[in-house]
This record gives C-alpha cells, sequence and structure tokens, in this order.
C-alpha cells in the first residue's frame, strides 16, 4: 500500500511541472558572465629553495571567454600599480607555471634582495585584456657572486720578511645579495691563491672570514701562497686569486664565486742557505776575499761553527748566502731589522756597507746563529764534534739490543759536523729516533725525517703503524748506521771495525752514574775511526778509563794518556792519588767527551 501511494504522488508531481511549464514560457536561465579572471592561488607564500631548482615556484590558472587569445603572458611586478612590469613567460593554454630558478632569475633581475620576504605581483594578458593581480609574498635566494674592489689587474704586492706578521693587504670585496643578512642565514667567504691557468685545482687558502667582506693578510701568509703557487723567491711572478661565498642556512648550504682576478706577488725566500759564508777583516781566517772564506753550516735552523774573530784591521765582517756573490750579503742590519738578539761582542761598523763590527778580545770562538729564536751567540770554541744534540736514540723491536723500553736504549753518538753514526743491530720490526733519553715526546717517526727532505737507504720504510716508526725491511744483522743532518741523509753500511776495542769504560766517583764499582760502569763506545764519543755526568772528583768491564787491571790512568802523548782538556788533571787517576775540575754536569786515538785528543764539548 506504501509504494501505491508514493506512486501516485510522484505522478501528481510530475502533472504539475508539465502544466506550469504550459501556463508561463518566459522562464529563462542565464548563463554566467563573459570574463577573462586570474584565479585566487591556494598559496601565496614562497620561499625559494635553491636545493630544489627544477621544482615549481608556482602555477597560476585563469579564465577567459573574452580575449580569444591564443597565447599568454604572465607579468610580474614590485607594486600593484604595474609601473614597471616584468615579463615572466608565455603560455598557449590557461595555465602557468614558474620553476624555483626560473622565478629567482627573475627576482634577482628585478633586484629583490636575498633571503628577504619581499611582496611580487602577478597578472596574465591576452590580446588587449588584463587579468586581476595576485599577490605572492617571495624569498629568494642569491645568484650574483662577489666581486673585489680591493685588486685588480694593476695589484702588485712585493713581500718582506723584515716584518711577515704585519699585514701586507687587507683583501676587500662587495656582495650585493647581502646588505641585510638575517639570523638564519650565515655566509663564509673564502679567498684562495692559485698559479695561473691551474683552474685552482690545488688552491691556497689565505683565509676565511664570517659574515664580512674583508680579509687581512700578512707578508708571511701571501708569501707562503705565491711560492704554493709557482712563484719564485726575490721574483716578480702572476698569481690568480678569487672569492667564494657560501651560504649557509637551516635548510641547506650552496657556493657563488667571484670572477678570478690575476695580480702580482714578489715573494721573499723561506729556505735557509745549507752554508752561511764569513768575508771580512774580522774573520782573519778569510779577510776581505773569496780565496778562504769562513763556513758555517747549517743544522736545522741553526748556523755553527769555530771562527777566529779580530778587532784589528777595522774588525768588519759581513756574512753571505752564496760563495763568490756580493750581492748576497747579510749586514749587521739585516739581523737587527728582523728582531735578532746579538751577542754584545758585535756592533754595527758604520761603515758603508754597515757590516758587523767584532769588538770584543780576539781569538777562536764557537759561533752560532740560530735562525728559528733570532739570536747570535759567541762561545767557548768547540773540541770534538759538532752536532745539535751530543747523541740521538733508538728504541724499538726493530732494534733487538734497545726493544720498546728505556733500559737499554741504542746510542748513535755525533762523530762529525751534524753526524751521527754508529754500529746498530737491525730485525725486520719498527723502531724510532729520540733526541732525549728517557722521554717519548721527544720522538722523530719516518715522515719527521721524509718530510724534511732526508734521503732515506732503501731498507727502511713507514711501518704506517699508529706512530708511523721506521721498519727495517733489509736483511737482519749489524749494519754501520749515519744519520746526517747537514746533508739531509739517513744511509746503512757495512759495520765498520773502526777502534781497538767496541768501547772504553769509565768508573770512579768523577762519574757519579758509575761510582767506584763495576755495577754500572759508563760506557763510552767506538764512533769512529779511532775515537770513542759519548754523553758522560762528571762532578769533582776522581775517575779512571778501563779497556775492559770488570777488570781492575785493564786501568789507563792520566799518566797513561800523558805518555802516549795525548793533549787533554783542561777540565782534566792529574788527581796525584794512589792510582794517579784522572780529575775533573771543571763545573758538573753532562758532557760530550771525545777519546781521539789517532790525534791523541781527550776533549770535552
Amino acid at each position: 500500500m506504501k509504494y501505491l501511494f508514493k506512486n501516485i504522488s510522484l505522478f501528481l508531481v510530475a502533472l504539475t511541472m508539465l502544466y506550469s511549464c504550459g501556463e508561463d514560457d518566459s522562464i529563462e536561465v542565464l548563463a554566467p558572465e563573459a570574463a577573462f579572471e586570474l584565479q585566487q592561488p591556494g598559496i601565496t607564500n614562497i620561499n625559494l629553495n635553491f636545493a630544489l631548482p627544477d621544482n615549481p615556484a608556482f602555477t597560476i590558472s585563469w579564465d577567459d571567454d573574452l580575449s580569444g587569445a591564443s597565447t599568454y603572458t604572465a607579468e610580474m611586478s614590485m607594486d600593484i600599480e604595474f609601473t614597471a612590469p616584468i615579463s615572466l613567460g608565455t603560455s598557449d593554454s590557461k595555465t602557468f607555471t614558474m620553476t624555483v630558478s626560473e622565478l629567482n632569475a627573475a627576482l634577482n633581475n628585478a633586484g629583490i634582495e636575498a633571503f628577504v620576504e619581499m611582496p611580487i605581483y602577478v597578472r596574465v594578458t591576452g590580446g588587449n585584456l588584463t587579468t586581476n593581480v595576485v599577490r605572492f609574498d617571495v624569498t629568494a635566494y642569491p645568484e650574483m657572486p662577489p666581486v673585489f674592489t680591493s685588486v685588480d689587474a694593476t695589484t702588485s704586492y712585493v713581500l718582506s720578511d723584515v716584518a711577515p706578521d704585519n699585514e701586507v693587504a687587507l683583501i676587500e670585496w662587495d656582495d650585493l645579495d647581502f646588505t641585510n643578512l638575517t639570523a638564519d642565514v650565515n655566509v663564509d667567504y673564502t679567498v684562495e691563491v692559485a698559479e695561473v691557468g691551474t683552474d685552482f685545482a690545488a688552491a691556497f687558502i689565505l683565509g676565511t672570514v664570517n659574515n664580512t667582506t674583508s680579509l687581512s693578510v700578512t707578508h708571511a701568509t701571501m708569501n707562503e701562497a705565491a711560492l704554493a703557487s709557482g712563484g719564485v723567491a726575490e721574483e716578480a711572478g702572476q698569481v690568480e686569486i678569487r672569492v667564494s661565498a657560501i651560504v649557509n642556512t637551516a635548510a641547506s648550504s650552496f657556493e657563488r664565486v667571484s670572477d678570478i682576478v690575476t695580480i702580482s706577488v714578489t715573494p721573499y725566500n723561506t729556505v735557509l742557505a745549507p752554508i752561511l759564508y764569513g768575508v771580512g777583516a774580522g774573520l782573519p781566517d778569510a779577510g776581505w776575499g773569496w780565496g778562504s772564506p769562513v763556513e758555517l753550516t747549517l743544522q736545522g735552523n741553526v748556523y755553527s761553527g769555530n771562527v777566529n774573530l779580530s778587532p784589528d784591521n777595522g774588525g768588519n765582517f759581513r756574512f753571505f748566502t752564496i760563495r763568490d756573490d756580493w750581492n748576497s750579503g747579510q749586514n749587521f742590519p739585516w739581523y737587527t731589522d728582523r728582531g735578532f738578539t746579538i751577542d754584545a761582542n758585535f756592533a754595527n761598523a758604520n761603515d758603508g756597507d754597515q757590516n758587523f763590527l767584532f769588538t770584543g778580545t780576539a781569538g777562536e770562538y764557537f759561533l752560532e746563529i740560530d735562525m728559528a729564536n733570532k739570536t747570535i751567540t759567541l762561545g767557548p770554541a768547540v773540541v770534538g764534534p759538532n752536532c745539535a744534540l751530543d747523541q740521538l736514540w733508538l728504541v724499538g723491536a726493530g732494534v733487538p739490543d734497545a726493544g720498546w723500553g728505556w733500559g737499554s736504549p741504542v746510542q748513535l753518538p755525533c762523530v762529525g759536523t751534524g753526524v751521527y753514526a754508529g754500529n746498530v743491530t737491525f730485525a725486520n720490526d719498527a723502531f724510532r729516533f729520540f733526541t732525549t733519553e728517557g722521554d717519548w715526546n721527544s720522538g722523530q717517526n719516518y715522515p719527521f725525517y721524509s718530510n724534511d727532505g732526508y734521503t732515506i737507504d732503501a731498507n727502511f720504510e713507514n711501518a704506517a703503524d699508529g706512530d708511523s716508526n721506521f721498519r727495517f725491511i733489509g736483511t737482519p744483522g749489524e749494519f754501520y748506521l749515519e744519520v746526517d743532518t747537514v746533508n739531509k741523509t739517513i744511509t746503512l753500511g757495512a759495520a765498520q771495525s773502526q777502534c781497538a776495542l767496541d768501547q772504553l769504560w769509565l768508573v770512579g766517583a768523577g762519574v757519579p752514574d758509575a761510582g767506584w764499582g763495576w755495577g754500572s760502569p759508563v760506557q763510552l763506545p767506538c764512533t769512529g775511526v779511532g775515537t770513542y764519543s759519548g754523553s758522560v755526568t762528571f762532578a769533582n772528583d776522581a775517575f779512571r778509563f778501563f779497556t775492559v768491564e770488570g777488570d781492575w787491571n785493564s786501568g789507563q790512568n792520566y799518566p797513561f794518556y800523558i805518555g802516549e802523548g795525548y793533549t787533554i782538556d783542561a777540565n782534566f788533571e792529574n788527581a796525584a792519588d794512589g792510582d794517579s787517576n784522572f780529575r775533573f775540575i771543571g763545573t758538573p754536569g753532562t758532557y760530550n767527551l771525545t777519546v781521539d786515538t789517532v790525534n791523541k785528543t781527550i776533549t770535552l764539548n
């Protein structure tokens, strides 16, 4: 029954509608008004992400029932009146899309500042008609690179080592994209120098600054950069310079690089000459000529040697870095200008060349010029070998007589000018050199020598362990090891039997490490042809030499050496005790003792 009533109702409604239509034919369905209208975008805040340059930045759509255009142009303006419209592109449909990089380029070209939210206005033109305007709030990222303002192709620097830490240049640049940095944006600027034409493949970094557009560069830093970039000391040469800007945001970072500028730099020499020559009346063995100049050999950063000095005949002299070259001179002001502390026995001669003037007592002295600590000092003449240290020490499994401990380190004594040498037994394992006995921090490993330009015997290699020790890879056995710090070589040769004995022994109260007993006699090893040498601590008391350990009958006292014609150091005398022992009468301390059986001398250094 329900269905019957429902169907009847529907029938009556239909009849009513038919009747109504027939009664009134004036009802009309109206079409929408024709328009050329830009639809409001769903998103109007756009923060352009430089990490996604190909992503869409925005898409706009429009309705067009009026223009009849087949091609449309999208325009942008910095103001709503469109006083200076900028074309963004065209479309053959009723939509237009711009990528991140495309919109960013348009904004940069319009002069919008990077990382600052700015409004832009967009509309579409078709035929002679224009749509309504929509607004976007946009944050752009920078594209313009920094531009140098303090260097150009005419820039030239002549560097000096007189005050190497002084500023030689304040390098400045503009970065127009960053007149106002926000808290969440940082820019790191790096200034680089490189050899011309190398595309900065091995660039030298002059420095890096943050959120500032200038860099102070010292003579020393610029000099290092120029030499690393193919420059030649004392010669003007060209290098290339650029500045890169790395923009860091919370999201990511990107880099912009300036144009390359070529500048001229004249670097100074930082490589010390292997020998310093002395010439002048104050050095009577040399005089004012090149026939027999005094030679001071370089060991590390120190020139040293025994020299005869005299105040007579003017007493003036000068140092030179190149033999026979008067232009290589280094006079008194050369050193004072560089901050050297100079021994009181020297003064400025105030002659035409401002040479050194020796004002002390004529005689032989030990002259030392320390280029690192900037000192020139005089001391008593040194008798015997001349090294920076009395000996080197070897420790490690590769030196089985020592092992990895300080119980019995192998001593390599100074045997000549800057030369340490002696017989050493090697095994196929690692070891290291040390400058101070018992001090692990005084180690000198394989890279220490290789990086300093040493030529190292092929029987050694870098152990490539935690300490980059030496590793002996030759046939195990005894060899003659020589470390030449002047010529920078480490060599191995056949073990040398150069002395009648492997060592001499010292015992007595004058040698407190030994005392009058055989528990710990002091060993003086053979270090060269007929030469026994090593470090010995002396006290003001008596002692004696022995040829056989533990044998009191093998003693050699003071009269023994006098009878053999030896010249004995003035720090020793005949003890005039029951055994006519030696007595040490100098200042107690540690010395390098050398007994030269060939030249028949006993000397202390």
